[in-house]
C-alpha cells in the first residue's frame, strides 16, 4: 500500500523506505512526530528567471522567493494562484512544483499536459521528479527557465 510523505505529501510505493522527492524516511509505528525531528535549517533565496518564452514580455523576469524551512514548496504554471505565474499558453494552469531541500532544488511535474524538460548538456530529458540541485535550466511548454538555489 503506497504511504504519503510527511514532510512534502508526496505518494511512494510501498517497499520505498525513503520519499522519491524529499528524502524523507518512511512512518513507521516508532517515528517520532514531524515537530519533533530538528530540521536542517534553510536560508536561502530560490532564483527562478525566465531565459526564452513565446511569450516576449516574460523573457528576462526573474522570480525571487525567501525560503527558510526545508520541504517549501512553490508551484508553477499558467493559473494565477501559482506563485510563480507563465502564461505560455503550452504550460499547464498547475504544471510543476519546486520543492527546497537542504540538497538543493527538486522538480516535480504535476502530470502536466506538454511535460517538463531538465536541459543539459544541449539536450533536453523529460523528467518527473528529480532533484536538479543548487542550479539547473528547465523547459515547461516553449518557455525556458534557470532555477537557482542561491544563499541568504
Amino acid at each position: 500500500m503506497p504511504w504519503r510523505c510527511p514532510i512534502c505529501g508526496t505518494e511512494n510505493r510501498d517497499d520505498a523506505l525513503t520519499c522519491r522527492v524529499c528524502g524523507a524516511y518512511k512512518p513507521e509505528a516508532t517515528t517520532r512526530r514531524v515537530a519533533q525531528i530538528a530540521k536542517e535549517p534553510v536560508s536561502a533565496a530560490l532564483l527562478v528567471e525566465v531565459l526564452e518564452s513565446p511569450v516576449e514580455s516574460l523573457v528576462g523576469r526573474r522570480f525571487e522567493i525567501k525560503v527558510t524551512t526545508p520541504g517549501a514548496v512553490i508551484s508553477v504554471g499558467r493559473a494565477v494562484e501559482n506563485q510563480i505565474v507563465v502564461p505560455d499558453p503550452a504550460v499547464s494552469r498547475r504544471h510543476l512544483r519546486l520543492i527546497v531541500t537542504s540538497n538543493g532544488v527538486v522538480v516535480e511535474d504535476l502530470g502536466s499536459s506538454n511535460g517538463t524538460y531538465l536541459v543539459e548538456g544541449g539536450g533536453e530529458r523529460l523528467i518527473k521528479v528529480e532533484n536538479v540541485g543548487r542550479q539547473a535550466v528547465v523547459r515547461v511548454g516553449g518557455t525556458k527557465l534557470r532555477i537557482a538555489l542561491l544563499p541568504s
